[in-house]
């Protein structure tokens, strides 16, 4: 994989400032950044009568190293050859948690969320544990912030949101198969522990505690072994393997149960297996 690089002279913003910014936008202005491009030329692509949020959608990405930008007139794509082989949402997730202090502030919060062994949460419940945890930051945590959080990480596949429970802390089938499987392929093993400590460290909190045997979040799990009881994943023990993985009890099983490895077998062609926004873009395009 293409060493990782940081963008110069980004913007001052505080990402989580960011409210009216959308994964789709996002998306389709990093997707036309196949060259060097004049920024006027992005903004009469996809501005149709203000152009802020078109800037907005620019900083955004310089500020996430997605681009280079060393005037006021024209922008080069950065990081194309980093993961180029996953979609834009996980992408985005690895370019999050790849942030340095102060700017790692998005990425943290999902950590704290995953602190408890719920499977869901208010943002109310949510927002004094940010603030208690994330008090380091040169701003004042507020539900405006944690919204701005729950819009992008529920368009990206990392979590989804209902009327009844809040925020359900269980990424998309789509997000973990793919990364599940280019796992398997760059490192060529079925390590179960190493994918899963390879997704924490480079795109989003997997465990519930490293200590002992690594445990897996309950809301991690829960996808993990739905997977399974369709026949996409396979967990298996293997003696001679030299880490074990605890899944927590779920609806599939009524106790928690140790694996060492896993296996893929071919994604299904069905909606549970996209992303939010490709979902959203087939609902359009009916």
């Amino acid at each position: 994989m293409a060493d990782y690089q940081y963008a110069s002279n980004k913007p001052d913003r505080t990402l989580i400032n960011y409210n009216t910014v959308r994964a789709a936008e996002l998306k389709a202005i990093h997707g036309s950044l196949v060259s060097d491009r004049p920024v006027q030329n992005i903004i009469s692509d996809f501005a149709h009568e203000k152009d802020e949020n078109v800037r907005d959608c620019i900083d955004f990405l310089h500020a996430l190293d997605f681009l280079e930008r060393n005037d006021d007139r024209v922008i080069s794509p950065l990081n194309r050859d980093v993961l180029p082989d996953l979609s834009f949402e996980a992408r985005l997730l690895h370019h999050l948690r790849q942030q340095q202090p102060p700017y790692d502030h998005l990425t943290r919060i999902q950590n704290v969320a995953l602190e408890t062994t719920e499977h869901s949460l208010t943002l109310d419940t949510l927002l004094p544990q940010v603030k208690g945890d994330l008090d380091e930051y040169g701003f004042k945590w507020n539900e405006t912030k944690l919204r701005m959080w729950r819009a992008l990480t529920t368009q990206l596949g990392l979590v989804s949101q209902t009327e009844s429970r809040g925020v359900i802390l269980s990424p998309c089938r789509r997000l973990l198969y793919d990364l599940l499987d280019l796992h398997q392929q760059q490192e060529d093993t079925n390590d179960l522990f190493n994918a899963l400590e390879w997704i924490e460290t480079n795109f989003f909190d997997v465990f519930e505690t490293t200590t002992g045997s690594p445990r897996v979040h309950p809301a991690i799990s829960d996808v993990l072994q739905n997977m399974e009881s369709k026949d996409v994943l396979e967990f298996r023990g293997m003696s001679d393997a030299k880490n074990e993985v605890t899944l927590p009890e779920s609806v599939h099983h009524q106790t928690s149960r140790s694996a060492n490895v896993y296996d893929l077998e071919s994604m299904p062609n069905t909606p549970a297996y996209q992303y939010p926004l490709t979902q959203y873009n087939q609902v359009i395009t009916q």
